[in-house]
């Protein structure tokens, strides 16, 4: 007679959970009891308990057993493609044009975050992306010169500086904030729009480490009928 493999036994833990019988806080049974309920050996039972921990649907404690997470408190992962990977996914050819590279103060608001007290110098670089050479999006970006100084001369004009910075280092962290703005005189330019109309913007802050120094910022401008789309 074939045993439960570990995938049986979690399918069944999440149906119990989804169906309510096992609500929020629940203690599931312990891998000892669950290992005689499937007859299978206790490593399938960690196995399929270890998935249910990674994926944040129960949480596990040593000496105190797992119970059902609640949903409230889910730590969500959102992806976003990146502009030329969203554009080329579509089958539009993708376009990065450089219109501004200088040295400037990095923006006020992000000067004492993390370990840094002093003022801080940035590379400011402004460009816009491209979709079948139609303009979608203006970006601004301002790299630390401190904490990020070797990037300098790693950003070609001819490639995005946010997917280069990306590259170089996927362990940067970091925030995200979505908002409505009007377009400046310098972004209707560029996006084909008139000054004063609703822009979405989306800004985001790259940081070494959770509360580490900051590394970046950059400010994506799109016309207000683009559709931010993303997963978790």
């Amino acid at each position: 007679m074939k045993k439960n493999g570990y995938q049986d036994i979690k399918a069944h833990i999440a149906a119990m959970i989804r169906s309510k019988q096992w609500p929020p806080g629940f203690l599931l049974p312990s891998e000892m009891d669950l290992a005689a309920q499937f007859d299978c050996a206790r490593a399938t039972v960690n196995r399929a308990l270890t998935e249910l921990a990674d994926e944040q649907i129960i949480d596990r404690k040593r000496k105190a057993g797992s119970r059902v997470r609640d949903g409230s408190e889910r730590i969500v992962n959102l992806k976003f493609q990146f502009p030329c990977r969203e554009v080329t996914s579509s089958g539009k050819a993708h376009k990065y044009v450089s219109l501004k590279r200088e040295v400037c103060a990095f923006p006020e608001a992000l000067q004492h975050e993390g370990t840094s007290e002093r003022a801080l110098d940035a590379l400011k670089l402004e460009g816009v992306h491209y979709s079948n050479d139609q303009p979608f999006q203006f970006e601004q970006t301002w790299i630390c010169r401190d904490t990020c100084a070797e990037s300098e001369g790693e950003m070609p004009d001819h490639s995005a500086p946010c997917l280069r910075l990306l590259q170089k280092s996927p362990y940067f962290h970091g925030s995200m904030t979505i908002s409505v703005a009007r377009a400046s005189q310098e972004e209707a330019r560029y996006l084909g729009v008139r000054t004063g109309d609703p822009l979405l913007i989306k800004d985001l802050v790259l940081t070494e480490g959770h509360g580490g120094p900051p590394v970046a910022r950059m400010r994506m401008s799109y016309r207000a009928s683009y559709t931010i789309a993303g997963t978790f």
